[in-house]
């Protein structure tokens, strides 16, 4: 049986030797569940995942995510990070994550994928900033100091994109990749920011920031679950992400799709 080509450059697998290596890693994946069940007992969900998502779901919605999660399955260990998307792509692509949580665009074709949610984007600043307002038109952020992130975030090209549609120019004071520093900002009077809802708080900088809904343009970024081709999701993970869901769908200006579960999740 022949699973190798001669080529110049010298010996690369055929394609039946790619299908018997994802044959493989199914193997080894039940294997390892296998293992689990034999060690820890069949009605006990144990292991170690590995979770990744970008700054906006790590201010407030993975924290609470991690403290649902280790309250209901204390036996399995969960290492979360966060980063760029392109950081955590190249993350899933070499094996380090589980799964990400990620906005969704086409650098994510040679992903697994399942949609969690959509959202809208909103316009947050100081509450005095924002007094009596309960949104705001795109044309009206002229009148005020504006914080975006530079266009190397997605999210701001985004942004762009839309407002391009409504014959609009956005020309921000300030660019911050930072979304931390950039809610600082924000929450200086006179200054506004766009951001996604889930990473907003109503405890944040002691109360003092508001949101706006932002329409015209209406702005809504699409929310997946990626994990590499060549895995499927464990037990845990997909535990872990039926909870996400459950967080997700609490927050204003979210919708879960409909294919996604939306369990009960306290707090």
């Amino acid at each position: 049986m022949q699973l190798f080509l001669r080529e110049p450059q010298g010996m690369v697998p055929n394609a039946l030797a790619h299908e018997l290596y994802h044959q493989c890693i199914r193997v080894l994946t039940e294997l390892e569940r296998a293992q689990a069940v034999l060690t820890h007992g069949a009605d006990r969900v144990s292991g170690k995942i590995n979770v990744g998502a970008q700054a906006s779901f790590h201010q407030f919605v993975m924290a609470q995510a991690l403290v649902a999660f280790g309250e209901l399955y204390p036996a399995v260990e969960v290492l979360s990070s966060d980063g760029y998307r392109s950081d955590l792509i190249s993350r899933l692509i070499a094996g380090e994550l589980d799964f990400a949580l990620l906005s969704t665009t086409q650098d994510l074709l040679n992903m697994q994928t399942q949609a969690i949610s959509n959202e809208a984007l909103v316009v947050v600043g100081h509450s005095d900033t924002l007094a009596g307002r309960s949104s705001l038109r795109g044309s009206e952020l002229a009148d005020f100091h504006l914080v975006l992130p530079s266009r190397l975030k997605s999210i701001r090209n985004l942004i762009d994109a839309q407002f391009g549609l409504q014959g609009l120019t956005l020309r921000p004071q300030l660019e911050v990749d930072s979304l931390q520093s950039s809610l600082h900002i924000a929450s200086r009077l006179g200054w506004l920011s766009i951001v996604p809802p889930t990473a907003l708080s109503s405890e944040m900088f002691g109360g003092a920031l508001q949101s706006a809904f932002l329409i015209e343009p209406l702005i809504k970024r699409h929310v997946v679950v990626a994990w590499p081709p060549h895995k499927s999701l464990a037990p845990p993970v997909q535990l872990f992400i039926q909870i996400l869901a459950g967080i997700l769908g609490k927050i204003p200006g979210v919708d879960i799709t409909d294919d996604m579960p939306r369990p009960a999740v306290d707090g």
